[in-house]
Parts: C-alpha cells; sequence; structure tokens
C-alpha cells in the first residue's frame, strides 16, 4: 500500500497488519518528518526528482543503475537521518526480488 502525501496530511497510516517497510516507504516517512519537498531531497543530494519519487514508490523499472539507485538512497537516508546502512542492505535485496 503506497500512502500519499495528501493521503497523510488527512491521518492516513500503514495497516496495523502491514509489518514490514520498504525502503521507499521509509525514505518518503523521513522526507515528511524533516519537512522538504521531493524537490528539496532531489537537490540537496544532486538527483533528479524522477529517481527520487522511483525509490520513494519503489518503482524499480524506473531508477538508475542498481548502484546509482543505492548511491541515491545512502545520501537520501543520510538526509533525513536513516541508517544508510539498512537502506543500502535493504534496498539490494528488494532490488534482488524485482530483478530475479
Amino acid at each position: 500500500m503506497l500512502v500519499t502525501e495528501s493521503d497523510a496530511a488527512r491521518g492516513a497510516q500503514r495497516p496495523a497488519w502491514a509489518i514490514s517497510i520498504q525502503v521507499g516507504e521509509a525514505l518518503w516517512r523521513g522526507r515528511l518528518r524533516a519537512g522538504l519537498s521531493l524537490d528539496e531531497v532531489a537537490g540537496r543530494i544532486g538527483a533528479d526528482p524522477e529517481t527520487v519519487g522511483a525509490l520513494e514508490n519503489s518503482n524499480f523499472a524506473r531508477l538508475p543503475s542498481r548502484d546509482r539507485a543505492i548511491a541515491v538512497a545512502r545520501a537520501y537516508a543520510q538526509l533525513v537521518g536513516l541508517s544508510k546502512k539498512w537502506i543500502t542492505s535493504t534496498l539490494d535485496k528488494e532490488l534482488l526480488r524485482h530483478n530475479g
């Protein structure tokens, strides 16, 4: 389930039964906590907004190469105060599942 910014503004939350969190949601939540827009994140980490949006939405088909996606995710995690190690290892697993 993807919760959009407008959903979050209305108080939408991830269902209690959904116990795992994807990298995209963690980054998105971190961005909201930091009070940053998607464009602000992109500008601060030197990435294009499309890549940042693809990460947040777990849209793996729209991500650049694996190495670039992980580098962007690490910079994003650092910006919003998340564990770079967790982001890196979890994104790598998600990419492996997606790409086979």
